[in-house]
């Protein structure tokens, strides 16, 4: 086959803010094997690797797309004949193993399950985050297993470890192993310029297990078996931070933890132990913190000499009686950010957002070559918090997630008749200024940290 193919990758942002992030998008069977060319709207080259995963071809690259907007990247057949596909699977049975890239540094040890034994950030100074000394260890399923009155680890068991991918845009890993018999995998992922650590947990149940601090007989008692967070099954990361204090999120809101621990075991008890979306880890009277995402609301657990836990599961009696069993595999996502700074200095908030809406990608026969930002919200600390269109408006809420109470400039690339702020109930509060210059319109705006405000666009 002499006929060279091209195609079109379209990106899309669904955040008020600039990305630059390596995204994967699956191409047809006839790229399979030509060497190819990958370029952005302004014809310029851009670095690229292919894989293979389950006989689908998959194109990876770094894509730039504007805020609230799209991108567009040409890709071409530049030579016919044979070429070799990065991400052949390579497998690592026992001892330790080293993943590496331009953020991390990143040992596991496959005699313990495939725990974090050493994780450096270079580009935080170098920092060692993995505690070195203590019981626990980054990345440890641990929980207690009442029908065996013991608690049980995943570092009981050996690991193996096979590399998916390894190439300069991303490196992933696949780890094998097992708690309390029970297999479980989990696929790990570092990107070459992102801060983030990505984890994919999967654990198949043989069958039904109790998990926690005992098994409850009755729902009438104060003291109930599903509180004690410890005892359920927890993803652990004891990190080398001194004297850390919790921030987590709330809707429309940040908490900083007051609580010495999250440790309770009864009603009159209780403590707020909420992961929603994040919680960050934060040295008092340093500079070091490690952000924790999940990617459901579930519990979180940490004490003084109890490291930052995840809850992955629990079995048993549960809130009004009823016994909440293990019938089918978990399967769950979170990710962690080793950084400097509070969590608003380290933009938390945002990276948090980029994580849970991730850059979408679509291929197309053909598309126009160019590169669009709807809404620039220009590194404000706001984020889109809802847009749609209702009566002929596009209604656009923006909320400050972590931004400070000065001015700002907002720009839209469409040319707007008016823009109205409104109330929840689309009253009109305050008819704005636009300042219109190139078939763009801006605005400007304040509001103080953690607020909302809503706008009616229309459009000429």
């Amino acid at each position: 086959n002499t006929e060279k193919a091209q195609g079109f990758v379209r990106v899309y942002n669904t955040l008020g803010t600039k990305r630059k992030e390596l995204v994967a998008v699956e191409l047809p069977q006839e790229y399979a094997d030509f060497d190819l060319e990958v370029n952005d709207y302004r014809n310029k080259k851009v670095d690229y690797s292919i894989g293979k995963e389950g006989g689908k071809i998959r194109l990876l690259f770094e894509a730039d797309v504007p805020p609230f907007g799209y991108s567009t990247y040409r890709i071409k057949q530049v030579k016919t004949g044979k070429r070799t596909v990065s991400g052949s699977e390579k497998i690592i049975n026992e001892g330790e193993y080293v993943v590496e890239n331009d953020m991390y540094k990143i040992v596991f040890d496959l005699s313990k399950g495939g725990i974090i034994k050493s994780l450096v950030a270079k580009k935080e100074g170098n920092k060692e985050f993995a505690k070195q000394s203590g019981e626990y260890s980054i990345g440890e399923l641990r929980g207690y297993f009442y029908d065996e009155g013991k608690f049980r680890s995943s570092t009981e068991a050996p690991a193996k470890l096979t590399v998916l991918r390894s190439n300069i845009q991303e490196t992933k890993v696949k780890l094998e192993g097992k708690i309390a018999s029970h297999p479980f995998v989990q696929i790990i992922s570092i990107a070459q310029g992102e801060k983030r650590i990505d984890f994919d947990l999967t654990i198949n149940w043989k069958k039904n297990v109790g998990i926690g601090e005992y098994k409850e007989n009755s729902w009438r008692d104060n003291r109930r078996a599903y509180c004690d967070d410890r005892f359920k099954l927890s993803v652990l990361f004891p990190v080398n931070l001194h004297s850390p204090r919790i921030y987590k999120n709330a809707p429309f809101d940040v908490c900083e933890s007051k609580l010495d621990d999250t440790f309770f075991n009864s009603w009159d008890q209780i403590k707020h132990n909420i992961i929603l979306h994040w919680v960050d880890l934060a040295e008092q009277e340093g500079d070091y913190a490690l952000a924790l995402f999940a990617d459901h609301t579930t519990s979180y657990s940490h004490g003084k000499d109890y490291p930052l836990g995840l809850t992955a599961q629990y079995s048993g009696n549960g809130l009004w009686g009823p016994d909440y069993k293990i019938t089918g595999p978990l399967k769950m996502k979170y990710a962690i950010v080793p950084h400097r700074g509070k969590w608003d200095k380290a933009a938390i908030a945002t990276k948090s957002d980029c994580w849970n809406e991730p850059l979408l990608c679509s291929y197309h026969s053909f598309a126009k070559l160019e590169s669009r930002s709807l809404v620039d919200l220009k590194n404000t600390g706001y984020q889109v918090s809802a847009a749609n269109i209702k009566d002929g408006k596009i209604i656009l809420r923006l909320f400050n997630a972590e931004g400070d109470k000065k001015q700002h400039n907002i720009t839209f690339d469409m040319p707007l008749s008016s823009i109205e702020e409104v109330d929840l109930n689309g009253r009109i509060i305050d008819r704005k200024t636009i300042k219109t210059r190139t078939g763009k319109s801006e605005i400007s705006i304040s509001m103080p940290r953690f607020g909302l405000k809503t706008f009616a666009l229309n459009l000429n």
